[in-house]
């Protein structure tokens, strides 16, 4: 697969940022400035820049405040396509209800990350080896913090853990490939969580979830320590090459 012909992705856009409310105020996460542009704008210029045609925006807190802003943002040639909850959703529930505009496979993004790497080698990963999701995993020192997962040498995932010994390990770097069954247990209505429900739930029901260890840059705005190191300038990213 070649980024010519990458199918649609799915943005995680509708969060309400509980942990960096100190920072952000009642600022949409994916519309915090860095570089004097929203973040939601960086990661619509890499997805166009590596070739998806398609990006489904996954509303829900100020949906319309952060739909304006993507049309704003989106550079000329994306498709932007809104789904909108009509209540919290969750993760896995928010792209649970955008399904029937993704059709099969597609990416997941979260807003509050940005990964630089390619997603063409994430996809071809994805259906050679016929997993229902593929994450993409960094290295982080910090993973005591964001929760460690846990592979087999031939990059299964076994397990998400909290605990680390010493600190490192490998953390999910919220970038995906999936197909629509990764959602089936998912509820129709009501709250579904991708981080604490799908993913454990098909890792416990034996279901093939594939991780790819990426070397590259990687920065998440969730917490306020983070975001405040990153504001100003998104140091070592090259564009999604």
């Amino acid at each position: 697969m070649t980024s010519g012909n990458l199918p649609p992705a799915a943005l995680l856009a509708g969060g309400l940022g509980t942990r960096i409310r100190a920072v952000a105020g009642d600022t949409p996460k994916v519309l915090l400035p860095v570089e004097g542009r929203p973040f939601l704008a960086h990661i619509l210029d890499r997805l166009h820049a590596q070739g998806v045609p398609e990006v489904v925006l996954c509303l829900g807190h100020a949906a319309d405040r952060v739909w304006d802003a993507a049309r704003a943002a989106a550079p000329e040639g994306l498709r932007l396509t809104a789904s909108r909850e009509p209540e919290a959703r969750g993760t896995g529930g928010a792209v649970k209800l955008a399904l029937p505009l993704l059709g099969s496979p597609f990416f997941i993004l979260n807003g509050d990350t940005l990964l630089d790497a390619p997603l063409a080698p994430l996809m071809k990963l994805h259906l050679r080896r016929e997993a229902a999701i593929t994450l993409s995993l960094v290295r982080s020192e910090h993973a005591a913090e964001k929760g460690s997962v846990r592979v087999d040498p031939q990059g299964r995932v076994l397990e998400f853990s909290e605990k680390v010994a010493d600190g490192t390990g490998l953390v999910n770097a919220g970038v995906y490939a999936a197909g629509p069954e990764a959602f089936a247990r998912c509820p129709a209505e009501g709250a579904c969580s991708l981080e604490r429900e799908v993913l454990p739930g098909l890792i416990a029901a034996g279901s093939p979830v594939a991780a790819r260890i990426v070397e590259a840059p990687f920065i998440d705005i969730g917490l306020p320590e983070d975001y405040m190191r990153v504001r100003r300038r998104l140091r070592g990213f090259g564009g999604g090459r």
